[in-house]
C-alpha cells in the first residue's frame, strides 16, 4: 500500500516538473529540450492514468468477490444472459476427432496454390519475354548518343550562343 502511494507521488511530481519545464523551455526557445520534456510529461501522465485505472479495477474486483453469493450480482446476470455455445460446423459435432483434417487440407491447398502460381509465372516469363525485351530496347533508343557526338557543330542557329569549343 505504501509503495503504491510512493509511486503515485513520484508520478505526480514528474508530471508537475516536466509540465513546468515544457513551458520554461518553450519560453527560452529551446525546442529540443521542450520536446524531450513534453515526451517525459506524456509518459508520466500515461503511467499515472495506468496506476489509477489499476487501483479502480482492484476495487471493482474486490466488490465482485464479496458479492459472489448474491443471486442478483452483475457477474451472475451476465453469465445468465450469455448465449449458449453452439457448434458452427455440424459435421464436427458427430466426430470431434475429424478436426485433424484441417491442417493437412490447408497445407495441401497451400502447396497446390504455390504450384499453380509457379506455373503461371513460368508461362508468363516465356511468353512475355520477347515483347518485354522489344519494349525495353525501343525505350533505350531515345537515350542513344547523337551520331556525331556532343561536340560536333550544329547548324541550328545556336552555335554562337554556346561559345567557343574547348579542346
Amino acid at each position: 500500500m505504501m509503495a503504491r502511494r510512493i509511486g503515485v507521488l513520484l508520478a505526480l511530481g514528474t508530471v508537475i516538473a516536466t509540465g513546468t519545464y515544457v513551458f520554461v523551455y518553450l519560453y527560452r526557445w529551446e525546442w529540443n529540450r521542450a520536446i524531450l520534456s513534453a515526451t517525459l510529461f506524456i509518459a508520466a501522465e500515461v503511467a499515472l492514468v495506468a496506476m489509477l485505472l489499476t487501483n479502480r479495477l482492484r476495487t471493482v474486483q474486490a466488490r465482485l468477490d464479496e458479492g459472489g453469493g448474491d443471486r442478483h450480482s452483475p457477474a451472475r446476470i451476465v453469465r445468465a444472459a450469455a448465449p449458449r455455445s453452439r457448434v458452427t460446423f455440424d459435421w464436427l459435432a458427430s466426430r470431434p476427432d475429424r478436426m485433424t483434417v484441417f491442417v493437412p487440407v490447408l497445407l495441401a491447398g497451400g502447396v497446390l496454390l504455390t504450384g499453380i502460381a509457379w506455373v503461371v509465372e513460368r508461362v508468363a516469363r516465356v511468353t512475355a519475354g520477347p515483347a518485354v525485351d522489344q519494349r525495353i530496347i525501343s525505350g533505350l533508343d531515345r537515350l542513344q548518343l547523337p551520331a556525331n557526338g556532343f561536340l560536333a557543330p550544329v547548324d541550328d542557329g545556336t552555335r554562337l550562343l554556346r561559345g567557343p569549343l574547348v579542346r
